[in-house]
């Protein structure tokens, strides 16, 4: 059995542990307000625009235009929680060809548009083919014999060539 003393401890030690109790809870709930406030401040952050401006299909800015787009997602984790919000804004940052190129996907709401990574592959091999082509276009016309043997200026003609052909 308990003494006096012994019951008189436990009953401090019982009441010193509810007042921490109530500072945990305190402490709590001003961590939540400022989770809170922080939330909405990230979510009603201004418009901030692409370095890149609107892309047209261009394949030498097609790097560029991911990037900027890259760095506006990572500044806004809570506005681009989801595929479908970034693909979205991918597209609402198109104009021209890749405009063009996009909108039959929204129209026939192609389930690509809920996957970024799938989006972003398709995009890629749309426009980076483009620049491939694009280059080896360049170079086609800069295609001279010089000093190379016949053979050699033939086979890169013909490299080239089945490059802008595809």
């Amino acid at each position: 059995m308990a003494t006096p003393e012994q019951l008189q401890e436990l009953i401090q030690a019982v009441q010193g542990m509810n007042v921490e109790l109530q500072n945990v809870k305190a402490e709590n709930a001003a961590l939540r307000q400022m989770i809170t406030a922080r939330e909405s401040r990230e979510t009603d952050l201004p418009p901030m625009s692409l370095s890149s401006g609107k892309y047209d299909g261009s394949p030498k800015r097609l790097k560029e235009f991911l990037e900027s787009c890259a760095i506006y997602f990572a500044f806004r984790p809570h506005t681009f929680a989801s595929a479908h919000t970034k693909v979205g804004f991918v597209i609402s940052n198109l104009t021209g060809n890749a405009l063009a190129w996009a909108s039959p996907l929204v129209t026939s709401n192609n389930p690509v548009l809920q996957d970024y990574g799938a989006f972003v592959t398709l995009f890629k091999q749309t426009f980076e083919q483009a620049e491939i082509t694009h280059i080896a276009a360049e170079e086609l016309l800069d295609v001279q014999q010089g000093s190379s043997d016949l053979r050699t200026y033939i086979s890169s003609f013909k490299r080239l060539a089945w490059v802008v052909q595809v």
